[in-house]
């Protein structure tokens, strides 16, 4: 049976849970004293196996975690490695060997979101250990998260209802579960609705200014003004929100150009060719679907003129007076929408 582990993947809200399963369970079954965390990026090669090869005490197991990998390059003040380096490097050769050696009193779990799969160090326990990876949700398996997540904390919520969450506070695990518990707190027992999400829920920066820029793929001036006066409502800074706009529209003109190098590729191989969560670049998709690339290019251009009054300040913004920001890019929705 293994005893070393490595946990990864860029879902790190899974994977912290994940972890925190195991100590829980292991707390359950043998207490706390042969349970150890460590963090890579401050102990030692040498202070991390002495943890793994300490005898359980009073017990038949210890569990040692460690957080991150013992495998960053060190830091030379010249290009010759000095002879603190030259041991280093040799604890950890020594280290690679020994993760084929460890104790069977010992189970040892690397836990490392997005390890440098390049470094010898990773390829050895890779080799190694048995890897748990967890995977960014998208899609129905994100949905079906949801749903279980409302389940779990003794709530329901529909499919759809499960969809619109997503759409308004965005794919992030850790805020979801945050408003699915704020929801069963508010109402225990009580299937989830669109109703209780808009009652208790503020949209993410992310999804107003989505939201805006949907509104302006259907012309829509009055919807995408609500939605900035919205945004400025939450007490959001109007310079990141302008940032956003214009990021929104950047992201825009990049899946168009490569639509017209890679026609019909879907969300997942623009997710991976602009490296973007593939939730991001599904949205960014249907958007597209109601610009035009001339519109697009335009709208661009109006915003990097806004930018331009920004830097030599012909557009004055402060904290506490945005108004001439927000007038700037009023008139950019106006002018945009009032084209057809």
């Amino acid at each position: 049976m293994k005893n070393l582990f490595l946990f990864t993947g860029e879902e790190t809200y899974l994977l912290q849970e994940y972890a925190k399963s195991w100590k829980d369970a292991f707390k359950e079954k043998h207490g706390d004293l042969n349970l150890t965390s460590l963090d890579a990026r401050e102990a030692g090669v040498r202070e991390i196996m002495t943890a793994i090869e300490t005898l359980p005490f009073l017990g038949e197991k210890r569990l040692v975690f460690v957080y991150g990998l013992p495998d960053a390059p060190p830091a030379r003040e010249s290009e010759e490695p000095t002879e603190k380096d030259k041991k280093r490097d040799e604890e950890l050769k020594k280290f690679e060997t020994y993760l084929e050696e460890i104790p069977k009193t010992s189970v040892v779990a690397f836990v490392q979101p997005r390890p440098d799969k390049r470094r010898s160090f990773y390829k050895k326990l890779a080799k190694s250990a048995e890897t748990k990876e967890f995977r960014v949700l998208q899609g129905k398996e994100l949905m079906g998260w949801v749903m279980a997540e409302a389940k779990k904390k003794g709530a329901t919520i529909h499919y759809d209802t499960a969809e619109y969450l997503i759409g308004l506070v965005g794919p992030n695990l850790f805020r979801l579960a945050q408003e699915i518990s704020k929801y069963t707190s508010f109402a225990p027992g009580v299937a989830i609705t669109r109703q209780t999400i808009d009652a208790l829920t503020t949209p993410s920066l992310e999804a107003n200014i989505f939201h805006l820029t949907d509104a302006l793929g259907a012309k829509d001036h009055r919807e995408a003004i609500h939605n900035l006066h919205m945004t400025l409502a939450a007490g959001e800074n109007l310079r990141p929100v302008f940032y956003m706009i214009v990021r929104q529209f950047r992201l825009l003109l990049s899946a168009s150009g490569f639509l017209r190098q890679s026609p019909g590729a879907d969300s997942l191989r623009v997710a991976s060719a602009l490296k973007l969560h593939p939730f991001v670049a599904k949205n960014t998709l249907q958007q597209l679907k109601y610009f035009s690339l001339p519109e697009l290019a335009e709208a661009y251009g109006q915003l990097l003129a806004i930018d331009i009054g920004l830097k030599n300040s012909q557009i004055r913004t402060t904290t506490d007076d945005q108004d001439e920001l927000a007038l700037a890019i009023e008139r950019f929705i106006l002018k945009f929408c009032s084209k057809r």
